[in-house]
């Protein structure tokens, strides 16, 4: 019975591990495909691509800083002996 309700704690943590992973590969993908944008020859449309890339990894950036804060406080939660 008490391993059914570790297995239970532990599925959730396991769950935002692999999505924090992916997420984590996210802003390098996008910040390396707005920087490959400048290096042709700088149009406006270019450039505004560029910046909404360079947008999208900051903010993608903070969704993976929020998700290892998430991850640190479901181990925090969980009892010393399940860890």
């Amino acid at each position: 019975m008490a391993a059914q309700t570790t297995d239970r704690r532990k599925e959730p943590m396991k769950y935002e591990t692999e999505r924090w992973r992916f997420l984590g590969l996210l802003p390098v993908a996008t910040g390396g495909g707005s920087l490959s944008l400048l290096l042709g020859e700088p149009t406006p449309l270019r450039l505004g691509l560029a910046l909404a890339g360079r947008l999208a990894t900051v903010v993608l950036t903070l969704v993976v800083w929020r998700q290892d804060r998430h991850i640190l406080r479901l181990v925090g939660q969980m009892p010393k002996g399940d860890i």
